[in-house]
């Protein structure tokens, strides 16, 4: 039986899609933050007009948000307390308002809405929609984009995270992957690396004559305890029951892309890393790996190690499809002045000023990490511009916290974790093919999934579906 700390490896790989008329290559990459996001008045959409009872039964129509406030639209919107640190990328960002995911509406009986938050993200799946079967998520975006070009470079794709697992992984009842943002083929959740020191040295180093010869002994260990593997689990598939059938099937699908990853990791080893000058191993952050401290004040430096291994690796192309899972509504936020409960208290703010400005604080410090990253895909120049320019980075949450979008009571109310206008942004100019600088709403209704449609068509992957998706994306290109 293969054990799971070899799941490590694993990463689809299919046909090369080309990425035609540009001199340096485009890239994807999708940056998320657990929990939520506060979406209402002064949250990550530009509004005006604020919250209004009577429009409230507007919402989703004519640039009517959830609790009645005008969506400011357009080139000149104005930037909210939550997007401020993104003022200097004005240029190159998309806010897009009023998209979501029909098939989180459907309930599921293993997780609530937690469990449809980062989960679905990227994969808009019916995560209910498999008969005899509980809970079954489908492939992600990244993962669907990289099994297309991954074979284009290195490393196919990459999956990070920042601090230890959270609130969501717990709530999958011992499945443990609804926490994540990448899912396989076969909707099976894509380890996560959290090291940033041990990315780097999978990325960039190469080690010694002797490291050489030991990884070669490794790999034919590997590929003789892969086939023995491969040939117990043929023998016992047909006289086992359909649970364990499915779980062999899981274990097929592990072996067969490891055998894939280990022909890759040959053919790539004798082509050198080309580093830019100054590149070099990030020291463990402050508190250790994981940890954030009594404040949670070491988080910042943990985002800002990882994400500078992940802006080299898009710099130097070891890879063109990255997943990061920043950070979110768990651990402490002393540090910025709200000690309380993240999850309890200022995610579930039912309005409340006071756990609304904790909510405020929470997501301008993502916010400030994922300028960092633009400013350091900014800074990194190749023909044609710049790394941002040449990307399509996507940042989001899966579930709002804010106001639902229903009055009750001639008052309006508010969800922790609602399931529609997801918070959503996009940094980069794809080439120069995505029309940034503004802030777009779609009424309700709007498919998220019609957003990965146009990113994989402007990618060079010219399919007009992806999960639940009717078309692409209106608006951006």
């Amino acid at each position: 039986m293969i054990s799971l700390p070899f799941l490590e490896a694993m990463t689809p790989l299919t046909a090369v899609a080309a990425q035609a008329g540009s001199k340096s290559p485009l890239r994807f990459i999708a940056v998320g933050l657990e929990g939520g996001m506060w979406t209402g008045e002064d949250g990550l959409f530009p509004w005006k007009d604020g919250a209004n009872v009577e429009r409230t039964k507007e919402w989703g129509r004519k640039g009517v948000l959830a609790g009645g406030a005008m969506a400011d639209t357009g080139a000149n919107y104005r930037m909210t307390n939550s997007l401020k640190p993104l003022e200097a990328f004005r240029k190159d960002l998309l806010v897009l308002s009023g998209l979501h995911h029909p098939n989180d509406d459907k309930p599921n009986t293993v997780v609530n809405g937690h469990g449809q938050d980062l989960g679905t993200l990227l994969t808009g799946t019916n995560i209910s929609g498999t008969p005899g079967v509980a809970l079954k998520n489908g492939i992600s975006f990244d993962q669907y984009l990289a099994s297309k070009i991954g074979e284009q470079t290195r490393f196919p794709s990459l999956e990070l995270a920042v601090g230890s697992s959270s609130y969501n992984t717990k709530e999958a009842t011992g499945l443990g992957y609804m926490g994540f943002l990448s899912y396989d083929a076969d909707g099976y959740a894509m380890p996560v690396e959290g090291d940033p020191g041990a990315v780097f040295d999978r990325l960039f180093t190469s080690g010694s004559a002797r490291d050489q010869a030991a990884r070669d002994a490794q790999r034919r260990r590997n590929k003789s305890v892969l086939d023995a593997a491969l040939d117990d689990m043929k023998r016992i598939t047909g006289r086992v029951a359909a649970d364990d059938r499915r779980k062999l099937d899981e274990y097929f699908s592990t072996v067969r892309e490891l055998e894939k990853r280990i022909e890759r990791a040959k053919q790539w080893e004798g082509i050198p890393v080309k580093l830019p000058p100054g590149a070099k191993r990030p020291e463990v952050a402050k508190g250790g790996k994981g940890a954030y401290g009594n404040d949670g004040s070491a988080r910042v430096e943990q985002m800002r190690l990882m994400l500078d291994v992940l802006a080299l690796a898009m710099q130097a192309d070891v890879t063109r499809v990255a997943s990061i899972k920043l950070g979110g509504y768990y651990g402490g936020f002393g540090f910025l002045g709200f000690p309380e409960d993240p999850h309890g208290v200022y995610a579930h703010n039912g309005g409340d000023p006071k756990k609304v400005a904790g909510a405020k604080a929470i997501d301008r410090m993502h916010m400030e990490q994922f300028a960092y990253l633009l400013g350091k895909l900014a800074e990194a120049k190749e023909d044609g511009g710049s790394v941002l320019e040449h990307s399509i980075v996507l940042c989001g949450a899966g579930l709002s916290n804010g106001p639902n979008g229903r009055a009750s009571a001639n008052a309006i109310t508010f969800d922790a974790h609602g399931q529609h206008n997801q918070p959503l942004l996009i940094a980069g100019r794809a080439g120069g093919r995505l029309k940034t600088g503004q802030h777009v709403n779609y009424d309700h209704g709007t498919r998220l999934s019609n957003l990965f449609v146009t990113t994989q068509q402007l990618m060079g992957v010219n399919e007009t579906k992806f999960a639940d998706a009717t078309e692409p994306l209106a608006g951006l290109v």
